[in-house]
C-alpha cells in the first residue's frame, strides 16, 4: 500500500490547515481531497476547496454530492426543536460526520489511500457530538472491522488546537487565507453577520492579522 492521503476538505480554515500540514510532509501525488456537497452548501465554500486543492497542488480534487443531508436549520421544525434547546448551531447536521467519514473511507479504499485526515479543531469537541478523539477513535475500530486486512485510519491532527491557534498555525504555514471560508451563508461572498464571519473577524482582529475577506456588509453591533 502506498503513504497516500485523502484530506476532507471543506473549504474553511481548519481543513485548510489539516490540508497545508499533509503537504509539508507529503508529495502532491501522494495527497488527494474530497469535499462533500449537500442541502444548501455555500457556492463560496465548494469553490473555495476548489482553489485550496489546486494552490496545494493535490493530484485530484473529488467531489460527491449528498442533497438529503440538511443542516438543523432546514429541519422540519418539530425535528430539531431538541436540539436547538440544547444550544446546537444552526448548522448542525445531524449524523454528519459519521457520514461524512464513512464516505471518506470508501473513497480512500478506491484510491488506495491509508490515511484520512479531517480539520475538527479543539473548539469543536464541546459544540458537537460526533467530534472528538474518542469519537475517532470508534469509527476506526468500525474501520479495522469493516476493511479487515486493509490499513486505513483517520486522523485530526488540530484536536489539540483552539481556533485562534489554528489561524495562527494557517498564518505560518503560508495557507491562503483569503481562499478560505467561514461563513454559514449560501452566497459567494461572506455576509459579515453570522457568527461564522463574527468569528472569523474576531480572531483576525485579536491576532493582528489582517483580514483579507470582502464582506457583504460588517455587523457592528
Amino acid at each position: 500500500m502506498s503513504d497516500r492521503v485523502l484530506v476532507l476538505l471543506s473549504g474553511g480554515i481548519d481543513s485548510a490547515v489539516a490540508l497545508w500540514l499533509i503537504r509539508r510532509e507529503t508529495p502532491a501525488s501522494e495527497v488527494y481531497t474530497l469535499t462533500i456537497d449537500y442541502y444548501r452548501r455555500s457556492r463560496g465554500e465548494d469553490e473555495c476547496a476548489a482553489r485550496l486543492s489546486a494552490k496545494a497542488g493535490v493530484s485530484s480534487h473529488i467531489k460527491i454530492s449528498l442533497p438529503f443531508l440538511r443542516e438543523l436549520e432546514d429541519q422540519p421544525p418539530e425535528r430539531g426543536i431538541h436540539y436547538r434547546s440544547v444550544g446546537f448551531p444552526p448548522v448542525f447536521i445531524p449524523v454528519r460526520n459519521l457520514v461524512f467519514y464513512s464516505c471518506a473511507a470508501h473513497i480512500a479504499f478506491s484510491i488506495n489511500a491509508n490515511k484520512i485526515v479531517v480539520g475538527h479543531n479543539g473548539e469543536d469537541v464541546g459544540r458537537f457530538p460526533d467530534v472528538g478523539a474518542g469519537f475517532i477513535e470508534r469509527f476506526n475500530g468500525l474501520l479495522r472491522e469493516s476493511l479487515p486486512g486493509y490499513r486505513l485510519t483517520l486522523e485530526a491532527p488540530l484536536l489539540p488546537y483552539s481556533k485562534r491557534e489554528v489561524v495562527q498555525l494557517a498564518f505560518s504555514l503560508g495557507v491562503p487565507l483569503e481562499d478560505t471560508w467561514s461563513c454559514w451563508g449560501t452566497g459567494t461572498i461572506h455576509c459579515g453577520r453570522c457568527e461564522g464571519c463574527q468569528t472569523r473577524r474576531k480572531v483576525f482582529r485579536e491576532l493582528g492579522i489582517e483580514d483579507p475577506t470582502p464582506y457583504e456588509r460588517i455587523n457592528t453591533a
